[in-house]
């Protein structure tokens, strides 16, 4: 008896110049869904059990509405609707037997090819009764997740079939799509396909190589198996999937053997069906259009809700010629941050339907073309910079104002180094570039009391209460679903042209609400530019539980009350000639467990115009670290010239200050005499003539 338990429908196609077989990255999901409700596999079983043999005729054409959603950071993931199209003729042509490569099916399947009376179209009056092209573009990092839960802006799945297209997957997987019975009921949230942009149509970023990765999908969608039955990789074992003219198999991964015969002596394998993933993929079989034909005349996840007259009516693909939409405007520049006087590029990306007319306003930038689709524009001043595009076509017009979009940078240090930013001046902390993309909750901003020793520092919000969050409506996946969003925060620029043997350090505090350390996928990473912000370079990075400094704080909201809760994180620089407007950016990646995120302290430190002749060649501080029972002390070497010498703490409170006079022999001086120094960070500001030496030092407890 064939056995259906395939766990899950999945894309098995993984592109590369050496092809590789593809692990099933969510039959644990599925087991797990029917470990909550064993009722659901019963359903499924049955369901073939009862009707998977019972021959359709096709004399009426079934036809399903569809919507795409395309999740995009800006990136090429954000495909063009002319990729959705392409894709929707190769579906087309695969549901009803109009796919030129018939003709390479061989000839023991012949007579089992079949049209499946099955059409696809695009919707044009969406859930609200507004004019659509069934496409959407939704900006959001849920294009990096690639889970059920990145299934946003579901459309009534019992009027529309949903297709999710996004950037990466998890478990590098390339699709899914659940079985009808799987989401019965509750698990409504979860119907639909989501697919990797890449496995979309054969233009664009799709490929013909992968092009039926989506009929493959919706076969799933529509109650198909794998041939090969209960086990989700193909070659493991003959298996078989209650479909009476698909011969039991192994299946196939990446190779097209169509004389492969390896479970029934004489009996050739099905490997150019859809549901295989042998990429030679050319046909369904009579008995698997009748299955899909007597699924979607089933009530099993409102199948049949999608081919009734009424829905044709209410989703709009019962016109012959569809409506034209006005557009719905979108925008995208090239670069964020640039420098006074530089050229930036933007595209208009507007959607929904085609711009007749178009409109730019850049503040005081000047552009080449204010109503081209993709003008370019130079900014003359500095500052932040709000950015408008207008598009209409004879169906109406739509706005977008996209507010402090760019910054635009002085081409020249606003601060020279070395240089200590403690968040303590307004003037300097307002110099800093706060990136929040998405204009989430989560967001830097200057927060008092909590930094180290309960000073001022920056804040990232990324707690949410979720400890009450049970289901899919709830606060968690609606407010806390954070995993990839990034935020950043920017230094002012600094002038480190003549400032040399830099130091970089900073001052964190970050609690997690992970239970599991693989659950602890949390980053921050610190980079540096030099040309105003146009390209980064990685400096630091810290993730996982090196990022913790207050381990997990369960649900509870996250924020550093003692400076036990801080630690003191650094790196080396090395400047150069270019380094006349240097930044540098911290950039926390979150997880769907983040808590509070708290930054303070930011120092450059170093020697200022360092020169042999005035100064000494050798100034060490020690021991560094130190307890707060030991001297600290500081060791010079011969020097020409006398020198001020300056200990401060974090804030820049002068603990001590003194004149050494020059000297032609080497001194030891106990810097901490007369003052005990509590534990935190300490600086030492050695200046004599025209150089500076700043020097870090750590006290512990």
């Amino acid at each position: 008896m064939k056995n259906i338990f395939c766990l899950i429908g999945l894309v098995l196609f993984v592109q590369t110049n050496l092809f590789s077989q593809f692990n099933c990255g969510l039959n644990k999901k599925l087991a797990q869904l029917y470990a909550e409700d064993p009722q659901l596999e019963k359903d499924h079983e049955a369901l073939f059990r009862n009707n998977a043999h019972i021959t359709q005729e096709k004399t009426i054409i079934f036809t399903i509405p569809i919507v795409f959603h395309i999740l995009h950071y800006d990136g090429a993931e954000n495909i063009a609707d002319a990729q959705i199209y392409d894709a929707m003729d190769i579906l087309n042509q695969d549901y009803r037997l109009l796919n030129s490569d018939t003709s390479q099916v061989i000839p023991e399947f012949k007579n089992l090819y079949a049209d499946a009376g099955i059409e696809f179209k695009l919707a044009t009056i969406d859930p609200y009764g507004n004019c659509t092209n069934g496409i959407e573009h939704i900006y959001t990092h849920e294009t990096f997740q690639g889970d059920d839960y990145s299934k946003l802006h579901q459309w009534y799945r019992s009027q529309y079939l949903n297709v999710w297209i996004v950037d990466k997957m998890e478990n590098g997987v390339a699709g899914y799509s659940y079985y009808p019975t799987a989401v019965d009921g509750s698990g409504f949230w979860r119907d639909g396909v989501i697919i990797l942009h890449d496995y979309v149509g054969s233009i664009g970023t799709g490929s013909p190589n992968n092009s039926r990765a989506l009929t493959h999908e919706i076969g799933h969608y529509l109650g198909l198996s794998h041939p090969w039955g209960s086990t989700n990789d193909p070659g493991v074992a003959c298996g078989n999937d209650y479909i009476e003219d698909t011969p039991i198999t192994k299946g196939s991964n990446l190779v097209c053997n169509t004389a492969l015969s390896q479970c029934v002596t004489g009996v050739i394998e099905n490997v150019q069906n859809y549901m295989d993933y042998s990429y030679c993929s050319h046909m369904f079989t009579i008995d698997q259009v009748s299955a899909m034909r007597n699924i979607l005349q089933g009530i099993s996840a409102n199948r049949d809700h999608l081919i009734s007259d009424t829905n044709h009516i209410i989703t709009g693909i019962n016109v012959i010629n569809p409506p034209i939409c006005k557009p719905i405007a979108y925008f995208k520049g090239v670069k964020r941050m640039v420098c006074v006087g530089q050229s930036i590029q933007f595209f208009d990306q507007s959607y929904n339907a085609q711009v007749t007319n178009r409109l730019w306003d850049f503040a005081d930038g000047t552009a080449n073309s204010t109503t081209s689709s993709n003008p370019t524009v130079t900014f003359n001043t500095p500052g932040y910079k709000s950015i408008s595009l207008i598009v209409s076509n004879n169906s109406g017009a739509d706005t977008i104002l996209a507010y402090n979009y760019i910054y635009v940078a002085p081409a020249y240090g606003e601060n020279i180094g070395p240089i200590a930013f403690d968040m303590e001046d307004p003037f300097l902390t307002s110099q800093f570039i706060i990136e929040n993309p998405e204009l989430n909750h989560g967001n830097f901003e200057i927060e008092s009391d909590f930094g180290k020793n309960q000073s001022n520092c920056f804040k990232l919000d990324s707690y949410k209460n979720v400890s009450s969050a049970t289901t899919y409506s709830d606060n968690y996946f609606y407010y806390n679903r954070l995993a990839g969003t990034k935020d950043a925060i920017i230094t002012p620029s600094m002038d480190l042209r003549t400032t040399t043997s830099i130091d970089v350090s900073f001052d964190f505090a970050y609690a997690t609400n992970a239970e599991n350390e693989a659950d602890i996928t949390e980053v921050l990473n610190v980079y540096v530019s030099r040309n105003c912000g146009e390209t980064w370079t990685l400096k630091k990075s810290l993730s996982g539980v090196d990022l913790l400094t207050a381990g997990n704080f369960g649900y509870s909201e996250f924020n550093p009350t003692s400076n036990n809760f801080w630690r003191t994180e650094n790196f080396s620089y090395t400047s150069s000639s270019l380094d006349d407007k240097t930044r540098f950016k911290f950039e926390f990646v979150a997880s769907d467990f983040s808590n509070n995120f708290f930054l303070d302290n930011i120092q450059i430190s170093g020697l200022l115009g360092f020169d042999d002749s005035h100064f000494l060649t050798s100034v060490e501080i020690y021991p560094n670290p130190i307890k707060e029972s030991e001297n600290l002390l500081m060791t010079l070497s011969t020097f020409n010239e006398p020198a001020q010498v300056q200990l401060t703490d974090a804030f820049g409170n002068e603990i001590k200050h003194f004149l050494i006079e020059k000297s032609a022999q080497e001194k030891v001086i106990n810097l901490n005499e007369g003052n005990k120094l509590s534990s935190g960070c300490y600086f030492v500001n050695i200046e004599s003539g025209q150089t500076k030496l700043c020097k870090k030092v750590i006290v512990i407890q």
